[in-house]
């Protein structure tokens, strides 16, 4: 390949090309030798990893388990540079081929950042394989599509673009790395609502549901999108609380009117302020500030010790809206079981 071929490319191009070059490759058992013949015809040679060494790329992190890296231009496509996970028990299982679109497509010529070149890549998936993703998950963000064999997913990572082609097997994603924390999935790609796991206490619940708050904060704003997250007693749904982002805030909510309870003023002392019969409170810019999101999932939990609801009645349910529509919000790592979706929502 030469310089000339890409001369006056934009980087839509440049990553369409790329996707053309990627789709059609049958990557057989994802192991080893068939991978690394799937990858000869398109010029990649792959070069080990030392023991020890960081991957060439600062965007993936030291990950042990990354033991190979793909030659670059001129012995192969310009288009990234990529890493080729395997099974740390098992070297001749590939496991996920990845590359950040950082190094080789210049999209900041004409993106304003790497959100926006996240959001034309992601348009350029979607019409490469014939529909919007299976689900949108983080952390990362990701957008997800699922198919027999792999899944293909465009990634925010440590503010990179990062292409991702992952192994799957009977319908289970092989992810690199940190699993997700959360999905929004549509009505078809929906799993059964995951059985409560037990919770030692409320400590635990904290900072589970602070995890997951951190990373829907960081995530969901850049699709761009809007979650909402609901925490009930599953006894009695009336003694709810709920979350959600408005642009780069977070607000929080809870229904505390009941005769019953032994402190319903308790809120006012930490912030709260009364909205008719509700109670809120507004985390403004929480985007930038992380610590805002495990703080918001404290006061949560303090206000469902206010509404006297036990840790092991807890269930969620949720929604995360995007311009290409409305998806269910899983939350496999909090822990708390779903509620049951009706049929055909």
């Amino acid at each position: 390949m030469t310089t000339d071929r890409y001369r006056g490319w934009d980087s839509e191009t440049r990553f369409q090309r790329l996707l053309d070059k990627l789709m059609p490759l049958d990557m057989g058992g994802w192991r080893l030798p068939e991978v690394r013949a799937a990858l000869d015809t398109l010029g990649w040679r792959l070069l080990p990893v030392t023991p020890g060494q960081l991957p060439p790329d600062p965007a993936r992190g030291r990950r042990p388990e990354v033991a190979w890296n793909l030659s670059g231009y001129p012995e192969g496509p310009r288009q990234g540079i990529g890493v080729l996970t395997v099974a740390p028990g098992d070297p001749e299982q590939v496991l996920g081929l990845e590359i950040n679109l950082d190094y080789g497509i210049a999209y900041d010529d004409d993106h304003s950042d790497e959100w926006h070149f996240a959001q034309t890549a992601r348009d350029v998936t979607g019409r490469a394989l014939n529909g919007p993703p299976t689900w949108l998950a983080g952390p990362g963000p990701r957008a997800v599509w699922h198919r027999p064999g792999t899944s293909v997913a465009v990634m925010l990572d440590e503010g990179c673009v990062v292409l991702q082609l992952l192994c799957t097997d009977q319908g289970a994603e092989f992810r690199p790395g940190q699993p997700d924390l959360w999905r929004g999935s549509a009505a078809a790609a929906l799993s059964p609502p995951e059985p409560s796991q037990p919770v030692e206490d409320w400590v635990n619940v904290q900072t589970r549901l602070g995890a997951v708050m951190e990373s829907l904060c960081a995530g969901v704003p850049t699709f761009p999108g809007r979650f909402t997250l609901h925490l009930s007693s599953a006894r009695d749904p009336l003694r709810f609380v709920s979350a959600w982002n408005e642009e780069e805030a977070l607000r929080v909510e809870a229904f505390t009117h009941f005769a019953d309870l032994p402190d319903p003023e308790r809120l006012t002392g930490l912030g709260w302020r009364r909205h008719g019969g509700l109670w809120q409170r507004l985390f403004p810019g929480v985007l930038q500030r992380g610590g805002s999101a495990r703080e918001a999932a404290a006061l949560l939990v303090d206000a469902l010790h206010t509404l006297e609801v036990d840790a092991s009645e807890l269930v969620y349910s949720g929604e995360l809206a995007t311009p290409g529509g409305v998806r269910h919000l899983e939350l496999p790592h909090l822990g708390v079981s779903r509620e049951a979706t009706p049929t055909g929502a």
